[in-house]
Order: C-alpha cells, then sequence, then structure tokens
C-alpha cells in the first residue's frame, strides 16, 4: 500500500474532521467524517469552498474564522456553532501550501457546560432573591461546622448585632458576649444541652447589644447535626430580628392593661352618680308617699332635686369626654372657630365655679387682663378652662386656685394654679395621655380623660398647654394660644 493510500484510510478512520484547502479556500480533500459533519456532498465538493458547497455555512463563525487564517496564513483554534447546532472545535494549520483543518465534534461537552452554566446562574440569582428576601425580613443563616472549626454566616448576620459591614470573623464567644446578662443563662445552657443530651433542634429568644447601646430582640432556630454514634457534628440555624414584634407586643398588653384600668375606672365613675341619683330620687318617693306632704317648692324638696341635678350634671360630663375621645381618635371632633375676645369666657366660667370653690371650703380667684383677642371655637374653649379649673379643685386639696389671662411674647397665656401636692417631673407628660391619672394620688374621681381632651383641643387652636411647678408649691397648668391678628 502506498504512503498515499495510508494517509487516505488513516484520515478515514480519524474520528475528527478533515479538511485540506487550497490558497483560496478550495477543498482538495476531505473525509466522510468532515463530510458529515459540515454536510457537504462527499465525492463532488472537491474544487468548491465549502461555504460554496454548503450555503449554509456562509457567514457562520467557522466561515470567518477559516478566511482569517487563509488571509494570515497563521494557526488558528476556535469554537464554532454550525446552523445544525452542532459544536465544532477546530484547529487550522499551513502545510506547504495547503490549509487543514481538523474539526472535533463537541456538541454533548459544550451542552453540558452551557448546562452548568445556565445552572450556576440560576443558582446565583436564587441565592440573590434569597438573600434579598432574607434581608427583607431581617433574617440570617448560619452554620458551625465543629468537626472543622469552620463557620458560615449570610451576608446579614452581623447587621442583625448591629455592624454595618460584616466583621472579619464571628465567634461564639463574641456571640455570648452580646447577649443581656439576663437571657445569657438561658442561652449557654440551652447551647451546653445539645452535648449532653439527644436534642436535634432547639429555638432561643434573646436580647443583643448593639455597638451604639441599643438592644434588639432576636429569636433563633437550629438544628443539630449527629454522626452514626451521636456526636455533634454540625449546627446550623436561622436568626429573625423580632425586635418590631416585641415593641408591638408590648404596646398591646400596655393597651390591654390600660383598657382593663379604664373599665374598673369607668365603671366605678358612672356607678358613683348613678348611685347618688337613684338615692335622691329614692328620697323624693318616700317624701311623696309620707302623711307629711312636703309642697314642691319646699326646701327639703329643692334639697333633693339639686343633688340629682348636679349628679346629672357630673354622668352627662363623663359621658360627654368618651364621646369626645371618641370623635378625636376618629378625627371628627368639629370645631367652629371665630374672632373673639377670651377674657368675658374665662370671667364667665370663674364665676360659674364659685359656688362649688365655696362647697368645697376652696378660695377661687381671677386676674384676667383683657382685651384677649383670639379665634377659637367657645364651647371648645369653655371646656378647656372648666376641666383645667375642676382639676385644680379637685386636686388642690383645698387650697386656693389662681386663674389669670394676659398678653405675653405675642401670645395669650392663661394659667390655673393651685397650692395641692403639684405633679411630679417625671408625671408630666403622661398626665396628658389617655385614662392617664398622676401615680400615687389618693383617687379623687374621674376618668382619666380631661386633660388628654384638653391638649387635642389646644392643638386644633395651635395651642400648647402643659405643668409646672406653682410659686409656693403646687400645679400650674398653662396654656398657650396664638394672639388674633398678631
Amino acid at each position: 500500500m502506498s504512503a498515499q493510500t495510508r494517509l487516505q484510510v488513516l484520515r478515514e478512520m480519524m474520528a475528527e474532521a478533515f479538511l485540506a484547502l487550497d490558497a483560496q479556500g478550495t477543498i482538495h480533500e476531505l473525509n466522510h467524517r468532515a463530510a458529515s459533519l459540515l454536510g457537504l456532498p462527499y465525492g463532488t465538493c472537491e474544487g468548491m469552498t465549502p461555504w460554496a458547497a454548503q450555503p449554509m455555512l456562509a457567514g457562520t463563525t467557522l466561515h470567518e474564522r477559516l478566511l482569517d487564517a487563509l488571509g494570515t496564513r497563521e494557526p488558528a483554534r476556535f469554537l464554532s456553532e454550525l446552523p445544525s447546532g452542532v459544536w465544532l472545535e477546530l484547529s487550522v494549520r499551513p502545510v506547504g501550501g495547503e490549509m487543514w483543518v481538523l474539526a472535533t465534534d463537541i456538541t454533548r461537552r459544550q451542552r453540558a457546560e452551557n448546562e452548568v452554566a445556565r445552572t450556576e446562574e440560576r443558582f446565583r440569582q436564587l441565592g440573590e432573591r434569597f438573600q434579598v428576601a432574607l434581608e427583607s425580613a431581617q433574617m440570617a443563616v448560619w452554620e458551625t461546622n465543629l468537626v472543622t472549626g469552620q463557620v458560615f454566616r449570610s451576608e446579614g448576620h452581623d447587621r442583625l448585632y448591629g455592624y454595618p459591614q460584616p466583621l472579619a470573623e464571628w465567634t461564639h464567644e463574641q456571640f455570648l458576649a452580646s447577649l443581656h446578662p439576663d437571657d445569657r443563662p438561658a442561652v449557654e445552657a440551652q447551647v451546653a444541652a445539645i452535648f449532653h443530651n439527644d436534642v436535634l433542634s432547639y429555638s432561643s429568644t434573646f436580647r443583643t447589644h448593639w455597638p451604639d447601646g441599643s438592644w434588639h430582640w432576636l429569636i433563633s432556630r437550629s438544628r443539630v447535626i449527629r454522626d452514626a454514634n451521636g456526636k455533634v457534628m454540625v449546627v446550623r440555624g436561622a436568626i429573625l430580628d423580632i425586635t418590631a414584634l416585641k415593641e408591638t407586643e408590648e404596646a398591646l398588653q400596655e393597651a390591654v392593661r390600660t383598657r382593663d384600668d379604664f373599665l374598673s375606672v369607668a365603671s366605678h365613675e358612672l356607678r358613683t352618680p348613678l348611685t347618688s341619683l337613684r338615692l335622691q330620687v329614692d328620697l323624693l318617693r318616700r317624701m311623696s308617699e309620707s302623711k307629711g306632704d312636703e309642697p314642691v317648692g319646699s326646701e327639703k324638696v329643692t334639697v333633693r332635686l339639686d343633688a340629682a341635678d348636679r349628679q346629672l350634671k357630673r354622668l352627662a360630663a363623663l359621658l360627654d369626654n368618651l364621646l369626645d375621645v371618641s370623635r378625636i381618635r376618629t378625627g371628627k371632633l368639629d370645631f367652629e372657630l371665630a374672632s373673639g375676645d377670651l377674657a368675658p369666657v374665662v370671667h364667665d366660667l370663674v364665676a360659674r365655679f364659685e359656688d362649688e370653690a365655696k362647697q368645697a371650703g376652696v378660695a377661687l380667684d381671677a386676674r384676667v387682663e383683657g382685651p384677649a383677642p383670639c379665634r377659637f371655637d367657645k364651647l371648645r374653649m369653655e371646656q378647656v378652662v372648666s376641666n383645667l379649673i375642676a382639676n385644680a379643685l379637685r386636686y388642690g386639696q383645698g387650697s386656693p386656685v389662681h386663674v389669670a389671662l394676659r398678653q405675653q411674647d405675642g401670645q395669650l397665656r392663661l394659667t390655673v394654679r393651685d397650692g395641692g401636692p403639684g405633679v411630679p417631673a417625671a408625671e408630666r407628660e403622661r398626665i396628658f395621655q389617655r385614662f392617664a391619672q398622676v401615680q400615687g394620688s389618693a383617687r379623687t374621681g374621674g376618668l382619666g380623660l380631661g386633660l388628654y381632651i384638653v391638649r387635642q383641643i389646644l392643638e386644633a387652636h395651635g395651642g400648647r398647654v402643659w405643668v409646672e411647678d406653682a410659686p409656693g408649691g403646687g400645679a400650674a397648668f398653662v396654656v398657650t394660644l396664638p394672639v388674633d391678628g398678631a
């Protein structure tokens, strides 16, 4: 067998496709593998370029790279996908006056690599989405390998402990050091228990101290991975920030306590005038049934009717306060503001309370400097002044009550002060909240709504109210309102 024949047999036995092209790119020789892969007509394509013999090859990477190699006469190695979907790995080398081309079908390998790349991309996207989900939920995951000592933690782990940027390392000692002293013993006991018991999972809730000095609540749910002998190998878990949940829980508990306190107070306060009213009505009935008839205008009847009227007014005031609170919560507390003089309103209200003050043995005086121009709702401002005077009479423990109104620093300043025990500094903001009364003070009646309503009314008028120490002792409630036209 001649060398030429041997070479031809060898080319046909090759798994690779073989092409021999001249300087113009026409085919001198090819094997059956090349014809099969490239879709060339074997035996009739010699003297033709591959892209002339198979027009689908025109414009492909194979076409472009072969023209480059023919022009430069430099060896080349590249990948090309054919229109049929077949991937080829090609090696081009000049041999004498020809350009030899070897092509290997790498379709399966390329598809596998593409699938790996797509899988990696899907995992990358899933990882990103998972990380976004963790961050949105203020959550992190971690894993401690007790065999290798390696610790894995997700990107947001250190942020849950107050560090904006991830730390270089995170240790169990750092974790324990961050715990609230009251929570640390329970957490340490849980961690120790996994080495002495067949614990497969555990959950712990604790407070952690942030570098900025704040405390945050975290909940950690962990799973213990053991070997066949029960030895702990890996502990992995997830941590969730539940600070907002804890704050909401505490707020709800406080709301329940406030509700229960209010119901207790309200039932007592509403029952008191009703009991007194029932007593007065019963006495009037007995008087009407007795042999010595009392005329309607007699002093005894008048006293009973006055007492009944006072209790009805007290009951009406309690119910009005409840109604006002409901209106405030729903934004339906309406105001009819009009320009007027506040001084006569204060004068009239002080006069109305004079009888009540005398009955209580309290000296009530007023110093009103008029005019006091202001835009106000007359009924609501009467409610404000009445509440403040009534509070002074109730809590002043029999001390004189002084009411003053004047213009000062471009504002109207109304002061109602008494000589009672005063309001502790710690309570001065809380007493303006709903259902609040001074802690530790003797029970003096009321629902704890008056001052709350006063503040809401004044804020709607662009004013303020606060309490401070009165000169010589006691409490001074101060109201400021904008002067009309100032």
